[in-house]
C-alpha cells in the first residue's frame, strides 16, 4: 500500500536508481501519471515530458475498452476489437478519440511534436489496469524509438503478461493477481485537475530551458 503518488515514486526511483546517469526522458501519462514522473524525474535528474492516448469504447458499453488510440491515429485493438467494430458508429468514435488525444496533448505542451534521438524512454503512469491505452502509446513509441521501459507502481500480473508481448521491460513495484483498481494500492489517491499538470510541466520547461 502506497500512501500517496509521491511516495510510490520515491519507492520506484530506487529501481530505476541505476540509469541515473544515462540518456533518459521521463514520458507520463497524465494525469496521476505526471505526479509520479515528476518526482522520479526530479530523483533522477532526467527530464520530463507527457504523452496521451485513449480508450475506444463501444457505444453501449462507454467504460469498457476494446482498444485505444493516439493523436496520430497509431492504434492498439484488444482482444474485443471484432465483436464491436462493425457497428456503423464505431468510426465515428475513433475520429473523436483521435481529436480529443491530440486537443489534450497541444493543452499541456503546446504541440504534438516529438523527437526522443537516443534516449532511453521510461514511460511511467500512477498505476495499470487493463493496459489498453498503454498498449497504444508502446506501439506509438515503438514507431519513434527502441529503448522503451514501463515504469509503474502497481500493475496487474494478467496486464503486465499482454505488455511483455510488446518485448518492453517493465518495472513495478506491485504486480498483483487479485486486482480490482489502480486506487486499493494507494491510500490519498485524489483525482489531479488539468491546472495541476499543466503547472509541473511548465516548470520543468523552464528549468530545461535554463540548464540549456
Amino acid at each position: 500500500m502506497f500512501h500517496d503518488r509521491v511516495h510510490a515514486a520515491k519507492l520506484l526511483s530506487e529501481k530505476l536508481e541505476h540509469l541515473k546517469k544515462t540518456d533518459c526522458i521521463i514520458l507520463a501519462i497524465p494525469r496521476g501519471g505526471v505526479i509520479v514522473g515528476s518526482e522520479l524525474a526530479k530523483i533522477l535528474d532526467m527530464p520530463l515530458d507527457v504523452i496521451i492516448s485513449k480508450k475506444i469504447t463501444p457505444s453501449e458499453y462507454p467504460e469498457y475498452a476494446i482498444g485505444a488510440i493516439s493523436y496520430d491515429g497509431v492504434m492498439y485493438f484488444g482482444h474485443d476489437w471484432e465483436r464491436y467494430s462493425s457497428d456503423p458508429k464505431f468510426q465515428e468514435e475513433i475520429n473523436k478519440k483521435k481529436s480529443e488525444v491530440a486537443r489534450q496533448i497541444q493543452a499541456y505542451r503546446g504541440h504534438t511534436n516529438y523527437n526522443f534521438g537516443n534516449k532511453t524512454v521510461i514511460l511511467v503512469d500512477d498505476g495499470i489496469a487493463t493496459g489498453a491505452t498503454v498498449c497504444a502509446i508502446i506501439k506509438w513509441l515503438q514507431q519513434k524509438t527502441t529503448k522503451i521501459i514501463l515504469a509503474t507502481p502497481v500493475i496487474p500480473y494478467v496486464t503486465a503478461e499482454i505488455i511483455k508481448r510488446f518485448g518492453v521491460q517493465i518495472i513495478s513495484l506491485e504486480t498483483p493477481k487479485e486486482f480490482s483498481s489502480v486506487g486499493q494500492f494507494y491510500r490519498k489517491f485524489d483525482q489531479i485537475p488539468d491546472s495541476i499538470i499543466v503547472g509541473i510541466l511548465h516548470k520543468f520547461s523552464a528549468q530545461s530551458k535554463q540548464d540549456s
